[in-house]
């Protein structure tokens, strides 16, 4: 005899399905955790753009002329702004890295589009309305792409008021 004692070789089925839904629970918390984690830079370069084009556009209605200017440096997305004083004396900020590595950037004008490379992009905003216009030549840009692997956050800036919108 025993003595009482029950021979307790392997798992339950109850037991086996406790500890399946806990694995689920654990796999779907790392899941989401690093899908938050892929999209933040994309997320934090797109509102950096966007409040510096707000920045730049409450500059301007308060100075001569200001406008932004977009380009990549060794593959990251580098912003600069520039500021004409009353005096006409220019002033520039030193350039800033604003996207991570592998952030890309798709300026939208009326005619197309274009990715951002090595070429400059100004977004400039006019001193009496506010509104958008070119600078250097260049196009005047409606929307502003940021993309990294799935994740898009899109600018929309409205041409006529310059009113700036993360979507």
């Amino acid at each position: 005899m025993n003595g009482g004692r029950t021979d307790n070789r392997g798992i339950s089925l109850v037991e086996l399905i406790i500890v399946m839904a806990i694995m689920a629970v654990i796999v779907g918390f790392t899941g989401y955790g690093l899908g938050l984690v892929s999209n933040k830079p994309v997320d934090e370069c797109a509102k950096r753009i966007e409040m510096a084009l707000n920045r730049s556009r409450t500059t301007v209605m308060g100075k001569k002329d200001a406008w932004l200017e977009f380009y990549l440096v060794d593959g990251r997305i580098t912003m600069k702004e520039v500021i004409i004083e009353a005096d006409d004396s220019r002033r520039a900020s030193d350039p800033v890295t604003i996207g991570a590595d592998n952030v890309g950037m798709r300026l939208t004008y009326s005619g197309g589009s274009v990715e951002l490379d090595a070429t400059t992009r100004y977004v400039g905003f006019r001193r009496d309305s506010g509104s958008l216009e070119s600078k250097e030549g260049d196009h005047v840009y409606i929307t502003i792409e940021i993309y990294k692997g799935g994740r898009t956050r899109t600018i929309t800036i409205n041409e006529l008021t310059g009113k700036v919108t993360l979507e």
